[in-house]
């Protein structure tokens, strides 16, 4: 049952509240660090890989990456309280 339970967490996560985001690679570093102290589990979804940023590069855009964190619904006053 476990590893069924693992592969449905995998396709839906129970991490689904978007609770921080931002373009900014530091400051995505600086606040999961800050989620992971308080021991609150959480998600990443990097919009803007390398294929975004070849293409930008490539006609002289600047490239922009961007950083979501989510958590579940249940830790999303902890995770606001972890973050400020």
């Amino acid at each position: 049952m476990g590893l069924l339970k693992g592969i449905l967490h995998f396709f839906i996560p129970r991490e689904r509240t978007l609770v921080y985001t931002t373009f900014d690679q530091t400051q995505y570093f600086k606040i999961k660090g800050r989620l992971s102290a308080a021991g609150i589990p959480h998600r990443s979804k990097i919009n803007g890989g390398m294929k975004a940023l070849g293409q930008r590069a490539q006609y002289g855009g600047k490239a922009t990456v961007q950083h979501d964190l989510f958590v579940r619904k249940e830790d999303e006053h902890r995770a606001a309280q972890a973050i400020h």
